[in-house]
């Protein structure tokens, strides 16, 4: 306050305000005497003394210092029907029980769901990371983040798994970026054992001996890359065959697919996968292209003999953008119902 303010005080005001600081007599008088001076000598009036604002609680420190270590989720596995499960499983749940886990195979053969199914079925916590849009190392550790006025490290997922000794999974490893290769690649030389490690906010962070990580590829695809040679040597590696033949019909079976349907997906997509093996079409079919098919013919309530035929076509050629491809794609089907139709009336 300066002094023109203090000048349009009264007497009792002033006294109130003395009273209030708990300023003794010796102190009001020092006070008083600087304001005569300065009132005697024509000073400019001091500025007034901005009042303090209130400042917000600083926030609480985060745990190891400065990073932010989230909760990893319950794995779950929940499908249209029962779990079928493949004959490649057993070697999955010994695998895991030795370290880390790679599973190789086409699209739709069921290695995401394993892995799932497996971690629910131990009830372990798992950390879900998908590599298709370009997975940076980043992605897997976690970034700084400015929280409260104060630059906290906010832990990736993946990272919290591999401190608190839970299992994550990489979809589409061959997707990432070679900086989240290269992480990988150092923080997963010691399964089961103390002694891996990785850098987060600044800090060395111990992996846990329980961590598991399992990454998925599918081997071929466009705009996947070369795996590191050196990273593949710390994972057991399982090629997963396509999910064809009564394995297909048994998955689509659980999905509650009409029994009248499945023999023509069945037959299209072991067609189509065996012609992708020998390069006669360049597009890998799915087994979900057979399951969607099927859930929109149900859904639009077909009647004729083959509806199923017509969406199976519309599922699988809709995928395919070049014209020179989805050609090469429709003369393979024709041909697959041909000979279909050819075997059902011999």
């Amino acid at each position: 306050m300066n002094r023109i303010q203090l000048e349009s005080l009264s007497i009792g005001e002033l006294r109130a305000m003395a009273a209030d600081a708990g300023l003794d007599t010796q102190r009001k008088a020092q006070i008083i005497a600087a304001l005569a001076s300065d009132y005697r000598n024509g000073a400019a009036p001091a500025a007034a003394a901005p009042e303090p604002s209130p400042q917000a609680p600083a926030p609480a420190p985060a745990p190891d210092g400065s990073i932010i270590w989230p909760q990893v989720p319950p794995a779950t596995s929940s499908i249209n029907g029962q779990y079928v499960e493949p004959p490649w499983l057993g070697e999955l749940t010994a695998a895991a029980t030795m370290g880390h886990v790679e599973l190789m195979g086409p699209a739709g053969s069921g290695k995401t769901l394993a892995v799932h199914h497996l971690a629910a079925s131990l009830g372990k916590r798992l950390a879900v990371v998908t590599a298709d849009g370009g997975l940076r190392k980043r992605d897997l550790v976690g970034q700084r983040e400015l929280v409260g006025g104060q630059t906290i490290m906010m832990a990736a997922e993946f990272a919290a798994a591999a401190r608190a000794g839970d299992w994550a999974l990489i979809d589409e490893a061959n997707m990432s970026e070679p900086d989240a290769l290269a992480f990988l690649n150092g923080m997963t030389d010691r399964p089961g054992q103390v002694g891996s490690s990785f850098q987060a906010g600044g800090q060395t962070i111990e992996v846990s001996p329980e961590f598991r990580c399992f990454l998925t590829r599918n081997p071929g695809y466009t705009g996947t890359r070369a795996m590191n040679e050196a990273l593949r040597d710390r994972f057991w590696s399982i090629e997963v065959p396509p999910l064809a033949g009564t394995s297909l019909a048994a998955m689509l079976s659980a999905h509650d697919v009409p029994g009248e349907y499945i023999p023509d997906c069945v037959w299209l997509v072991d067609t189509l996968y065996k012609a992708w093996e020998s390069n006669r079409i360049s597009y890998q079919v799915s087994p979900r292209r057979a399951l969607a098919a099927s859930q929109m013919a149900e859904a639009t309530n077909i009647s004729t003999d083959h509806g199923i035929r017509y969406w199976l076509e519309r599922s699988i050629l809709s995928k395919v953008d070049a014209k020179h491809d989805s050609d090469a794609l429709q003369t393979t089907i024709e041909t697959a119902w041909t000979a279909m139709d050819y075997a059902s009336d011999s």
